[in-house]
């Protein structure tokens, strides 16, 4: 995981490479992602990769080049042999500002980025794809990006990225007179950013809560205390926040840390995501 240039930071919130093309053949390597606030493009420059279903049987193979929307939720897919991916990740709000595209109508989705975007995107999507290296595309997108938004970047703060970007959706809206009432905030959340308040506000504390309990634990070297994590986090107690992450994660908070402590390949984007 790359995080972008402070300029850019309003609008792309990280940039997500994977390459398993110089290791031993991986036949039917999977690949786990968490219900997300965040939207995204992913490039297969060499590979492919098919959605799974519940019980991880095959349900369809995805377009080289993937528009990702938010998710409500997890995410399971495979790739048949090693791959070369290069991915960037927006703010849904800025997204939906650059493309004019109803985030409501992509959640959940894995579409074609070239048959959904406007005609500038294909354009710079093209350019990406054929860049000599992965800093170049990084390159094209934060120059495109400049170009296409003038929003400025996020405060600096103690909260994290996922909480902090709530928040800026919120001041955002009542910035452009759209705050006044519970009913436009819920319209410019479905528009903007694809889902409700509500399940923007718990995928946002789950993601904070699952953040903050890793980075303590490898601070202190022991196992989280659940039970203080869902305090600390807000949660009524310590089954609620366990319902939370298994609507996010598809799994426990300490089911997902072993796994991710124990280098479960499936889960490398949680060890990355930070």
């Amino acid at each position: 995981m790359v995080l972008p240039p402070l300029s850019c930071v309003g609008s792309i919130r990280a940039y997500i490479t994977k390459d398993t093309t110089g290791k031993a053949a991986q036949a039917g390597h999977i690949n786990r992602y968490p219900a997300s606030v965040y939207c995204g493009i992913a490039w297969y420059l060499e590979g492919s990769s098919e959605q799974l279903d519940d019980d991880l049987r095959g349900v369809r193979t995805l377009p080289p080049t993937l528009l990702l929307g938010p998710r409500s939720q997890p995410l399971v897919t495979r790739n048949p042999g090693p791959v070369r991916t290069f991915g960037v990740v927006f703010h849904p709000h800025a997204f939906h500002r650059m493309t004019g595209l109803d985030m409501s109508t992509l959640v959940d989705g894995l579409l074609s980025a070239e048959e959904l975007l406007p005609a500038p995107w294909v354009a710079l999507i093209h350019r990406v794809r054929s860049a000599a290296c992965d800093v170049d595309r990084m390159a094209l997108l934060e120059n495109f990006v400049l170009q296409e938004d003038r929003m400025r970047p996020p405060l600096a703060s103690g909260d994290s990225a996922s909480v902090r970007w709530m928040r800026n959706l919120l001041a955002h809206a009542t910035l452009h007179g759209m705050g006044g009432s519970v009913r436009s905030l819920e319209r410019l959340a479905r528009a903007w950013a694809g889902q409700s308040l509500r399940r923007l506000g718990w995928l946002s504390r789950a993601e904070d809560a699952l953040l903050r309990a890793r980075q303590e634990g490898d601070r202190s070297g022991h196992p989280p205390r659940w039970q203080d994590v869902a305090q600390s986090a807000g949660y009524a107690d310590q089954s609620h926040l366990c319902r939370e992450a298994r609507r996010v994660t598809g799994a426990s908070p300490s089911e997902l840390a072993r796994r991710v402590n124990a280098h479960d390949d499936s889960y490398w984007f949680y060890r990355i995501w930070s």
